[in-house]
């Protein structure tokens, strides 16, 4: 299957391939996101960004040529507001793994996620594609909100510590059905 452009854009947005010279910028970027650590449990990656660029964030069985890492500007500005990572072709080939969307803190709350998510959705399904699947930390209650409010209304399973607490963490993989109607 086809995977997204190096580059595209939105109504106010525009998208593009991480380049090496970037990698600074949008990690500090990423490390804005560091609170949801106590929804997640994992712990700060300062490297993050650059193992992406370098080695993708794969799932198992993985080719990095599926990985895509791209920036999220603003068209007005053409200033660095977020990062967003997927794995076109996983769990099948006709789905699109979300691994990772994260717009500045600063910048939360403008639209700026649900504008990237609509003409990815469009974007996908013109391509193709038949699902989106990302993966939600079950204490993260505004991604949950977020994700459910965006389609994302099927629940693949449930992975992570059988009991609550503070110091326990699960996630949910959520599901969004492409269909004609996206385009």
């Amino acid at each position: 299957m086809q995977q997204i452009p190096a580059e595209w854009n939105s109504d106010r947005l525009f998208m593009s391939d991480l380049k090496e010279s970037e990698i600074f910028d949008m990690q500090s970027i990423v490390d804005t996101s560091s609170y949801m650590q106590e929804w997640d449990g994992r712990d700060h990656e300062p490297d993050y960004v650059r193992t992406c660029f370098e080695e993708g964030n794969l799932p198992p069985g993985g080719r990095l040529e599926n990985y895509r890492i791209q920036t999220i500007r603003t068209c007005e500005e053409n200033k660095s507001i977020g990062v967003l990572s997927l794995y076109h072709g996983y769990p099948m080939e006709d789905s699109v793994y979300l691994e990772f969307l994260y717009i500045h803190s600063e910048t939360q709350k403008q639209g700026y996620g649900q504008e990237v998510m609509h003409a990815l959705t469009q974007l996908f399904s013109e391509l193709g594609y038949k699902e989106i699947r990302i993966n939600v930390a079950l204490k993260n209650w505004p991604a949950l909100r977020f994700w459910t409010k965006l389609g994302f209304d099927q629940i693949s399973g449930i992975y992570g510590d059988l009991e609550h607490s503070d110091k326990t963490y699960a996630n949910m993989e959520l599901i969004k059905t492409l269909k004609k109607h996206d385009i």
